[in-house]
């Protein structure tokens, strides 16, 4: 018996093989939270259903009315920054399917990234070494990676300089995520596990029985892991808690992307990133407001009251700032630039393409 539900459990279950499209990789939204010394807190939503983008852009024109002309001169006053609206969908159902698969830099990844080689000098005392560390570090800092842990996959101060060490690495990070040089960090507080054990707290206290208890939960869960040899019920919840955790991280960081730092508020909201294969590179833009509903038709998780679905709206407005020089797409600062209709003649783009398609920042993913 134990054997037939062995094979029925684990052979056929009814889903035909599917090759992953890796949409979030290619459509996504960038948050970059600001610092101090122009730095930047990084971090990614992803996109796992194709979203639907409206884009509006408008040109400043003067008109002059001549007496006995039967048109209008115009004179050029300059450009509105592009108007993008963002409508997408975040369903938990499909967030579970895909949370095995998603990349690391789409689950509570913050991570902190310079913007300017001048104050990543200043940061870590590059005016101590020697020249050719300082080009190296020029170069290197071009290619958007971050300054993390070698436990974390990425490059630590002494990999990059050697005599750098430690001491100026924790200089560099301590106003962002605290003493220690610490880079990342991941969701704090488990609101799925919160709300679902108050659930089970209310159900014992009305209904006078523990659910947790319900037909023996510590047999049954002997059974499946010993027996079947498959994820036990509690196994199965604790999946879905941590899929749930995502999902709120994911609304409360577009949330927050409109407002500033509490605690510093010369810290203003982040620049919000919108890449969407070939039509939108990591076009910074600043979050003007957005909406979030609830599809009642869809359900709850009943026992946390989490949608089943979310539709989501942002009204975005195109920033482009750079470092007020001569855009050069694919470069961190220099990308964000503005540019006019000689870099369509000449590249066929106006994208910063200083992302994660296009640039060489950690969060790149092979393919």
């Amino acid at each position: 018996m134990v054997s037939f539900l062995k094979d029925l459990f684990k052979g056929y279950d009814g889903k035909l093989p599917i090759k992953k499209r890796r949409l979030s990789e290619r459509s996504h939204l960038t948050i970059e939270f600001p610092q101090s010394d122009n730095r930047v807190i990084r971090t990614f939503v992803p996109f796992l259903e194709n979203p639907t983008i409206s884009e509006k852009g408008k040109a400043n024109l003067n008109s002059y009315n001549l007496v006995g002309r039967a048109g209008q001169l115009f004179s050029y006053g300059g450009a509105e920054s592009r108007k993008l609206t963002v409508n997408f969908n975040i369903t938990l159902l499909h967030v579970m399917e895909e949370e095995k698969d998603l990349a690391e830099m789409f689950k509570s990844q913050f991570k902190l990234f310079f913007s300017q080689a001048e104050r990543a000098r200043e940061a870590f005392g590059l005016s101590q070494i020697s020249v050719e560390d300082v080009e190296e570090y020029e170069e290197w800092e071009n290619t958007g990676q971050s300054f993390v842990d070698e436990d974390d996959g990425g490059f630590s101060g002494d990999d990059m300089f050697g005599s750098l060490g430690d001491q100026a690495t924790a200089r560099a990070t301590d106003s962002v995520v605290g003493k220690g040089g610490h880079t990342e960090t991941g969701v704090q507080r488990d609101h799925a596990a919160l709300h679902r054990d108050y659930y089970r707290k209310l159900i014992k206290h009305v209904a006078d029985f523990d659910p947790n208890n319900l037909f023996g939960a510590a047999t049954i869960n002997s059974f499946f892991e010993g027996g079947l040899g498959i994820n036990s019920p509690d196994d199965n919840v604790t999946a879905l808690n941590s899929t749930i955790n995502l999902v709120y991280l994911w609304v409360n960081l577009i949330r927050a992307s409109i407002l500033n730092n509490s605690r510093s508020t010369t810290l203003g909201p982040p620049i919000v990133r919108l890449s969407h294969g070939g039509m939108y590179n990591n076009v910074p833009c600043l979050l003007q407001d957005y909406s979030i509903n609830i599809v009642e038709e869809a359900g709850y998780d009943v026992q946390t009251m989490t949608p089943k679905r979310l539709e989501i709206s942002l009204n975005l407005i195109e920033s482009r700032t750079g470092n007020f020089r001569e855009f050069k797409a694919g470069e961190i600062a220099f990308g964000d630039n503005l540019t006019g209709w000689e870099s369509v003649i000449e590249t066929n783009n106006i994208d910063p393409y200083n992302g994660v398609v296009g640039g060489e920042g950690e969060f790149g993913v092979e393919v």
